[in-house]
């Protein structure tokens, strides 16, 4: 079928054939493997992109519990102080 989109051809590696047996579970009534493919690759793309979004909030979350741990080591107005000793 003529598109303008890029194409991707796939071999039917062991990977690629125990993922299309999985996928002909989830989507039972889809003949085509093109289509099992795409609803893999769309599961796929939202599985990483929770993935991506839970590391976000766990490491935004660590950020939080550590900060300020050590704001004692340094006295009020250090950074000033330092800061004044730099050429402008």
């Amino acid at each position: 079928m003529p598109t303008a989109h890029q194409r991707t051809n796939i071999t039917h590696t062991p990977q690629v054939v125990r993922a299309l047996d999985v996928a002909r579970r989830g989507w039972p009534d889809e003949p085509r493997d093109s289509a099992l493919i795409l609803h893999l690759l769309d599961e796929g793309a939202r599985v990483v992109e929770a993935r991506t979004a839970d590391a976000e909030v766990e490491r935004l979350a660590r950020l939080h519990r550590i900060a300020g741990r050590r704001s004692a080591l340094y006295p009020v107005g250090y950074l000033d102080d330092l800061r004044s000793e730099w050429d402008e």
